[in-house]
């Protein structure tokens, strides 16, 4: 842009330069021939001091009307990138108020620069202390679970290269402490007017409660499948046995031998039984 400027610059000033010496010429030399007793030297002078004067002149004007032109649009593009960034910070403000009523941890991206900064949460629910800004940590995702941190950069890049606009994932993020949270990350992307990836806005909740309270509820079922396995099975046993002896001891009234006998194998059937109730209710 600055280059053709000063071409523009450099041809207008060649064109009127040459136009004003070749009339002026023609001009002193028609008065010469009119005039041919007359010194007409310092109308030459003249026409040169002139051009010098007019060609300062027209020069300040038409630089002073491209760097004004310049300035205009600096101040143009300026006054659109605070608005940009003004609109940005407001949705940002307006993310961070809504998302700390659900306890979430606010982060912002840069993508270009490769910067990481937590806004609010990650100290209260993680515990590190860097909680402000991180540099060239992000595509190494080192507090990311090992088991997980293939998976998340994948899909990260993934989202990047095909320009979507949401990302979303769960995973194992490290503590201060040592230990691992389930969380639930969020992501919304930002683009330049270019249509390239600029910045992302995100959302990491804490479901480290819910998660292991759904695998103490998938602990308590299978639990459940043991019982049911034990009643159908343990319990069913003697309980067979029982209801299997009772028509015996009916036909077995006048028989004592063969009563007493009966009546043994009841009770080892009835403690059989009793041991199996017993057991479910250690179980439970």
């Amino acid at each position: 842009m600055k280059n053709n400027a000063l071409i523009r610059i450099v041809i207008t000033y060649l064109i009127l330069g040459g136009t004003w010496l070749l009339i002026g010429s023609q001009f002193i030399g028609w008065l010469d021939r009119q005039y041919p007793a007359t010194d007409l030297r310092n109308l030459y002078y003249l026409k040169n001091f002139i051009f010098l004067i007019g060609t300062a002149i027209a020069a300040v004007i038409g630089l002073n009307y491209h760097y004004s032109s310049l300035l205009n649009t600096e101040r143009r593009y300026k006054n659109e990138l605070i608005a940009h960034e003004k609109q940005l910070n407001d949705q940002v403000l307006l993310y961070n108020t809504v998302t700390r009523a659900t306890n979430d941890v606010i982060w912002d991206y840069d993508i270009a620069n490769d910067k990481l900064t937590w806004m609010s949460g990650y100290k209260e629910i993680f515990g590190h202390e860097d909680n402000e800004v991180i540099h060239n940590s992000f595509w190494a995702m080192s507090r990311v679970h090992p088991d997980d941190q293939a998976r998340i950069i994948y899909e990260f890049e993934k989202i990047i290269k095909t320009k979507g606009n949401k990302w979303k994932a769960e995973y194992r993020y490290l503590c201060q402490d040592g230990s691992y949270k389930h969380v639930f990350d969020r992501g919304y992307l930002i683009f330049d007017d270019s249509g390239n990836p600029l910045r992302m806005l995100g959302a990491m909740q804490d479901i480290d409660v819910r998660v292991k309270h759904e695998e103490q509820l998938i602990a308590q079922n299978e639990k459940l499948r043991e019982i049911a396995w034990h009643n159908s099975h343990e319990v069913r046993r003697p309980l067979s046995n029982l209801l299997g002896l009772i028509p015996l001891l009916k036909d077995s009234i006048g028989d004592q031998e063969t009563l007493t006998g009966l009546v043994n194998f009841l009770e080892i059937s009835a403690g059989e039984l009793d041991n199996a109730v017993l057991k479910i209710n250690d179980q439970i």
